[in-house]
């Protein structure tokens, strides 16, 4: 809950503990989820970030208060933070004659993890939940917000075990732990409900069902464990309920997770989210109580989004008829008019809402309602949605199983179909007249796919051919062998798999004549850019950089110099060509990013500030801003302290901008490297490479930036196009556009669009994961 950190350090000042101690405690601003669950503690960031992240918690907890009051205006009752029994180093200082364990070291953060915890089996546990719940509600009642409302129950987030080990794995030492939280909630607010992620059970050490059961039934201890509320966070791949007896009894509710750490692939189990939600609202022991959304971040897949917030009004049984007995109706009983939920006029009317009802197009429903049968129907039982192969450091081998796997479920070919399917579904009387012909060598590379399948190509034969004997041997020889040694124009056959891809190209079909005007299409609605850009940026990510990469290792293995130095430059030139397409729409572009951070930071200027900077400080104000931009770049970079380490590129992004400063310099030194490896006839050095490659990506984290402004002489950021940092700044991150989606997707669906083709006939189509 934002905000919350102010609360905190008030608690603890209250404890005689002083603001240096507690920053050492609290994480930044870009990592606060993960400090409040006992995972980190402190932020990494730059020097000075004491005084910067005060100033970040006094703004923040400024906005809670507006967040809040509009909560209670719309009725909605939040789930409050608890002392999570997770405290600062040195508050066993305080209390000596108190027991403290350290928790587990996540994800090998050392000292900015193994936070010192003291145990609900403490009675210290049960005095600072007391004291830390009334001083919240004190607090908030300062600020003309009652938190108990009038409600019947208030909840309170506790998460004991998230991610890290239990210092006991004993069922009776878990039993008392879960009834000692339970009694000193209850405690400290009688109303209280205990509510936690269901996060911690999917781990198969230590919870078998002894442990499981036993941490539940200690929460039965106090009222019959009515007073508690499990979120089963990964109900739609990794559900808990359907296990060895669920959460034995105690209210739960389903959620979609869908991704981690806001990745960006099209990703989801759609026929999952169509059936066991209603399943669950009938399992034996009756206990689900709602459903929700918990994705670690948002602008993705917005369909399953929407999809299951509106399930919860569907009737259940219209919805999913063969799976229960229609009820027998009660004498008296208010009957329900819901109907049933159908998939796919669900999607069509999303589209519709979305593009426009006389907008959306057959070739549009068509192309969607395959993509809902592929990237939206995923049945590997992968544990997260894939990772792309820009989203990780270059390798010689970048196929990865496990979490975050860097191999695609669907069906590439079919997936292939649908974006130039939408694309095409683009192509106006106008476009037409202004669209240019794709370059010299993408006709030559359509007229050998073509010929391989026997078709003619669109290009004249007479005109390819010359076209095609115009190049230079080293270059035909590698566009030969990316489209896997097809043959000549004339005929013959492919060295390799020439039966399995024999259909995989087919001619294209002779333009309507009756191409609609731009007005008859969503071409400038935003939210159909958006898509069109996200399904490019899949083909491009998903589909042709792991094949272009396959070919290039397969270069550098054969030790072929030429080969090796065309596939190098045809994997920068697609990085390059996606870069641009992503610049085409905000909501994939780091300017905006970056901008937003900056001008978060406020001072606030009423009485919750604790700031020393004054508006007149500008050099402060300056430092300030650096700070959060800094905390920004970091989480969708490095994740953590040092670069290369444990969680880099977990927040990843596809991102314009950031693509062409920070993926592709990277890429580009694997290239060099590679190349060299070749010329030399020497091994791959990749120890050399990575070091090489951590230069440039120090100096893209460690940028700061004048977006939004920087402050000169006076106490207003100036972002006048005069200022030449600013200026610089919105050059190389612009925080608009920069050019028109429709155009930009047109003209790579012209350079690459038979290339994905071809390479999504060559990808081995996952049946059962990795």
């Amino acid at each position: 809950m934002v905000g919350q950190e102010y609360v905190v350090r008030k608690f603890y000042e209250n404890q005689g503990m002083s603001r240096e101690d507690i920053s050492d405690f609290l994480g930044g601003p870009a990592f606060m989820p993960w400090q409040r669950m006992g995972n980190i503690q402190g932020a990494w960031a730059l020097q000075e970030n004491t005084t910067f992240n005060n100033d970040w918690i006094d703004s923040q907890w400024a906005l809670q208060g507006q967040i809040m009051r509009r909560m209670q205006a719309f009725n909605i009752t939040p789930i409050m933070p608890s002392f999570q029994g997770f405290v600062p180093r040195k508050l066993p200082e305080k209390y000596p004659n108190s027991s403290f364990v350290y928790a587990s070291n996540w994800n090998e953060m050392n000292r900015f993890s193994k936070v010192t915890t003291v145990l609900p089996t403490e009675s210290l546990f049960t005095t600072l939940s007391q004291q830390f719940i009334q001083l919240q509600r004190a607090m908030y009642k300062n600020e003309g917000i009652d938190l108990d409302n009038g409600a019947a129950h208030n909840y309170y987030l506790l998460d004991l075990y998230n991610e890290m080990q239990p210092s006991c794995t004993d069922p009776a030492c878990l039993q008392a732990i879960s009834a000692g939280v339970m009694k000193a909630m209850q405690a400290a607010d009688p109303k209280s409900v205990w509510t936690m992620q269901g996060w911690f059970l999917i781990h198969e050490y230590p919870w078998q069902p002894p442990q499981n059961k036993a941490f539940f039934d200690g929460i039965k201890e106090v009222n019959g464990g009515r007073d508690a509320f499990v979120i089963d966070l990964y109900s739609d791949v990794v559900p808990v309920w359907d296990h060895e007896g669920g959460f034995y009894g105690t209210d739960w509710g389903w959620s979609m997770l869908n991704n981690f750490g806001g990745g960006q692939g099209l990703y989801g189990t759609l026929p999952t989210l169509l059936t066991e939600p209603f399943k669950a609202y009938q399992q034996p022991a009756k206990s689900m109580r709602g459903m929700g959304i918990t994705m670690e971040g948002i602008n993705n897949n917005e369909y399953l989004y929407q999809l299951v917030l509106d399930l919860p009004w569907q009737s259940i049984e219209a919805t999913l008829p063969s799976a229960f007995d229609t009820p027998t109706a009660k004498t008296g009983a208010y009957t329900l008019n819901q109907q049933g939920l159908e998939g796919q006029a669900h999607l069509e009317e999303y589209l519709k809402r979305r593009y426009g009802p006389l907008q959306t197009t057959s070739a549009m429903l068509e192309a969607w309602t395959t993509l809902s049968q592929t990237v939206w129907d995923c049945r590997t039982k992968q544990d997260s949605q894939s990772k792309t192969f820009l989203d990780n450091a270059p390798a010689l081998d970048m196929v990865k199983g496990g979490f975050m796997r860097t191999v695609m479920w669907y069906d590439q070919p079919k997936v292939v179909g649908a974006w130039r399917q939408l694309v095409g579904a683009t192509e106006t009387e106008e476009s037409k007249k202004r669209r240019l012909r794709h370059s010299v060598i993408q006709d030559s590379i359509e007229a050998v796919i073509l010929a391989s399948n026997g078709h003619a190509s669109e290009v004249s034969s007479s005109s390819s051919s010359s076209m095609w004997s115009s190049f230079s041997n080293w270059p035909k020889d590698a566009y030969k062998h990316t489209l896997g040694h097809l043959g000549a124009l004339t005929g013959g056959g492919s060295s390799r798999g020439s039966g399995r891809r024999r259909n995989a190209v087919e001619p294209r079909a002779e333009p309507d004549s009756t191409l609609p005007n731009e007005t008859e299409l969503p071409l400038k609605v935003s939210s159909f850019q958006y898509d069109l850009v996200d399904v490019t940026r899949e083909i491009l990510v998903g589909v042709v950089l792991p094949g272009l990469h396959r070919e290039l290792v397969e270069a550098y293995t054969a030790k072929d110099l030429d080969r090796t130095r065309t596939w190098g430059k045809l994997v920068l030139d697609l990085i390059l060509d996606m870069d641009r397409i992503l610049s085409t729409h905000t909501h994939f572009m780091v300017g905006p990013w970056i901008h937003d951070a900056r001008v978060s930071a406020k001072i606030a200027t009423d009485k919750s500030s604790t700031s020393s900077i004054t508006a007149s400080s500008l050099t402060s104000m300056n430092h300030y801003r650096d700070y959060l931009e800094h905390s920004a770049r970091n989480q969708i970079t490095w994740w953590g302290p040092f670069g290369q380490g444990p969680l880099a590129n977990y927040g990843s992004k596809g991102w314009g901008g950031l693509v062409k400063e920070f993926y592709f310099p990277r890429w580009r030194t694997f290239v060099d490297h590679l190349v060299a490896a070749v010329e030399t006839g020497t091994a791959l050095n990749q120890t050399a490479y990575l070091a090489e490659s951590l230069i440039d990506e120090i100096s893209w984290v460690s940028e700061t930036t004048c977006l939004g402004g920087c402050f000169v002489n006076s106490s207003v950021a100036t972002t006048s196009t005069m200022d030449p940092a600013a200026a610089a700044a919105t050059m190389k991150y612009p925080v608009e556009a920069v050019e028109d989606t429709v155009l930009a997707a047109q003209d790579i669906v012209d350079r690459w669009g038979l290339i994905a083709v071809r390479l999504a006939g060559d990808a081995k189509v996952v049946k059962n994961g990795v």
